[in-house]
């Protein structure tokens, strides 16, 4: 039997105990704040960046793993695995991927690399697929494939929590971002063949919420919803209150709750909120 070895990044907010349970190699993204470098989900938690932003001064920064990081974590792994099936953040989002690919070419290990097309909640719901597909029997080009076609109908809308972090990021202009502040515009953007594109601009945060939820119950009426998750940046609070009242409305569907981790929290800031899924065939 082929012996396997999961891989995915630290944007996929897997906590290392979890990442013990599953049986997933997770490596590091690296945040950059106030001139000290911490690696993603081992250095420093979610809750920790979320309550360090707000007392941060400079725009934190993110650093991908480089090739030769990729390269000595390959070198280590194959030595008790036949190969790796790894699952990395979109490719229009981080060049992790590239990162990925040719560090398993230096380290001379074979690496069938899956672009989630997403973040969060929905890479570890590709693992958990991925996972079960291995248990079936499949080999791993087999599984690999199966889980990009699954990748290739990621769905998901996403309200930003802080037009202000966007604003730093260089992704916002400030003309756009004084308007937005001055007639409470919040905007809606949507997942396309894995980039975050603009979909909506919504007055009021209250009513681009209700219009995110709206957005997903529309979808679900129309197809079949799997991999449901509910995404969140800060206070789970609100995000909690979404799972339970999804739970309730679609018994059958489960509905997950994600985090959004430090790596992808440093682009959108605290606040954000957004249903994530992979529409059914």
């Amino acid at each position: 039997m082929t012996r396997i070895a999961w891989v995915t990044d630290s944007t996929s907010c897997i906590s290392p105990e979890e990442a013990r349970q599953l049986g997933v190699h997770v490596i590091p993204v690296s945040i950059i704040m106030n001139e000290i470098i911490y690696k993603d989900g081992e250095d420093i938690t979610p809750d920790e960046f979320y309550k360090m932003l707000d007392e941060c001064t400079d725009l934190p920064k993110t650093s991908q793993p480089t090739p030769g990081e990729f390269s000595d974590f390959y070198e280590v792994l194959k030595h008790n695995y036949d190969c790796a099936i790894a699952i990395h953040v979109s490719e229009k989002f981080s060049g992790t991927i590239n990162g990925s690919r040719l560090g398993a070419e230096a380290a001379d290990f074979p690496v069938h690399i899956v672009d989630s097309k997403i973040v969060s909640e929905s890479m570890r719901q590709l693992l958990l697929k991925g996972k079960q597909l291995e248990a079936e029997g499949l080999q791993p080009e087999q599984i690999a494939e199966s889980l990009r076609e699954t990748a290739n109908r990621v769905k998901g809308f996403v309200c930003i929590g802080s037009l202000e972090q966007l604003r730093r990021g260089g992704r916002l202009s400030g003309a756009s971002f004084l308007v937005g502040n001055l007639l409470q515009i919040k905007p809606i953007l949507t997942f396309d063949n894995g980039s975050l594109v603009p979909f909506e601009k919504v007055r009021t945060l209250k009513k681009a919420e209700a219009r995110v939820l709206e957005l997903f119950e529309e979808a679900a009426e129309r197809s079949t919803a799997e991999g449901v998750s509910v995404i969140y940046s800060g206070s789970s609070e609100k995000a909690e209150t979404w799972v339970r009242y999804l739970r309730e409305k679609y018994p059958k569907i489960t509905i997950n709750l994600g985090k959004l981790s430090p790596a992808i929290g440093v682009h959108v800031g605290a606040g954000t909120l957004g249903i994530l899924w992979y529409q059914g065939v």
